[in-house]
């Protein structure tokens, strides 16, 4: 399906944590054949761009399909999950050996939840000396191990990545006037787990190749900066096609 011949709205969030983000895309007018092979469950990805330049910006499972009836139109609303079908409270009790490494704690505690590892880049692989026990939610220890060991742990697209704050995927993408900057770039500071965050609020065109741990060297007036993507979400609503992104320095 393309927005060409269909009526497409949709709203998709991205960041860097193990949370699930829920995505919601709104097509007007769906035949009944093409509603019916929506379903719960599948995957569903969403490209999106323009013309010669176009990339992923979703790639996610089902979690409802929901069809309404609004004077001559009849919406139908598709809310996608950017993991599989994950037990955010899912516990395990289990000990691992003396002298075990967090990298294959993880690795292992991914596997249970069914997790595909894209980028597992560790600053400091802690040996665990007298070993390492769990008895909890999954999750947390996964988020508790990748924190000690200085990484962040985020689900993007369906993969798992656990790496620094301060790696991610380089594109070389400037971001200016030119390239679709959208008003200027607002400075912030925020705290958070004992530590000053510092980077800028940024608008532009919808931009695919801006996502989580995405970098940008932005360039605006009195500003110019490599940053990286912590958090946003990228929008169609009518004609207007933008994406909205908090990026740290």
């Amino acid at each position: 399906m393309n927005n060409t011949n269909l009526d497409i709205e949709f709203e998709i969030p991205f960041d860097d944590d193990l949370d699930p983000n829920i995505s919601e895309i709104t097509i007007y007018n769906l035949s009944n054949t093409t509603r019916n092979m929506i379903t719960r469950g599948k995957l569903l990805t969403i490209n999106a761009g323009y013309e010669g330049d176009k990339g992923l910006i979703l790639s996610g499972y089902i979690n409802s399909v929901n069809t309404k009836h609004e004077n001559a139109d009849k919406p139908t609303i598709i809310k996608v999950s950017d993991s599989k079908p994950l037990d955010a409270d899912k516990t395990l009790q289990k000990s691992f050996k003396k002298g075990i490494k967090a990298e294959q704690i993880l690795r292992e505690l991914a596997k249970v939840l069914g997790l595909s590892i894209a980028v597992l880049i560790l600053p400091k692989n802690k040996a665990f000396a007298k070993g390492f026990a769990i008895d909890g939610e999954i999750l947390k220890a996964m988020q508790d191990i990748s924190k000690d060991c200085g990484a962040a742990c985020y689900i993007s697209r369906s993969k798992l990545f656990i790496r620094s704050l301060k790696i991610g995927d380089d594109h070389r993408f400037v971001l200016n006037r030119d390239t679709g900057l959208v008003g200027s770039p607002e400075y912030f500071e925020e705290e958070k787990d004992n530590r000053t965050i510092k980077g800028y609020k940024v608008n532009s065109l919808l931009q695919y190749r801006m996502n989580t741990a995405s970098i940008i060297e932005l360039q605006s007036i009195g500003v110019k900066a490599k940053v990286r993507v912590s958090k946003g979400k990228h929008i169609c609503r009518g004609d207007s096609f933008y994406t909205e992104v908090e990026a740290i320095l």
